[in-house]
């Protein structure tokens, strides 16, 4: 070893192959400064006049209301509509009638309605038959509890 920087000549210097961030943190920094002084200058406010129409009453011109359409399910399996509630149909008839009616307004609105005493696989036929055949506005009707 000698003297003149043995210990030197031995040595190599690595290259860095880090990138050096803190002058991007600097332009950061200071274009959100920017954005920040030059933000509220650019929210201004433009006053108009808008024109005036006149007002709509939605009682005269809104559609004609549709009185909902009611399925009884009796204690026997029989159905009958809110149509003609004296005659027993089967649930082909009444699903056929409620599709049709559905079909022509989308708009209607369909209960089902049945004695406590009937049976469930009843109720449950006609509602289901309504809803794989596209009738979406099918609901059972109930009485709260007192």
């Amino acid at each position: 070893m000698s003297i003149r920087g043995g210990f030197r000549a031995n040595k190599k210097k690595k290259l860095l192959s880090e990138i050096n961030i803190v002058p991007y943190v600097d332009v950061t920094l200071i274009l959100l400064i920017i954005f920040m002084i030059t933000a509220p200058i650019v929210q201004q406010a433009v006053t108009v006049e808008l024109p005036q129409t006149p007002s709509i009453d939605k009682k005269n011109n809104s559609k004609v209301a549709v009185k909902p359409f009611v399925i009884t399910v009796t204690k026997n399996g029989g159905y009958k509509t809110s149509e003609d509630p004296k005659t027993i149909l089967s649930s082909v008839d009444v699903a056929a009638e409620v599709i049709a009616r559905s079909q022509l307004n989308s708009e209607q609105e369909f209960y089902i309605q049945a004695d406590r005493l009937t049976e469930y696989r009843n109720v449950m036929h006609i509602f289901t038959v309504l809803k794989s055949n596209g009738v979406n506005k099918v609901s059972l009707l109930t009485t709260p509890e007192s």
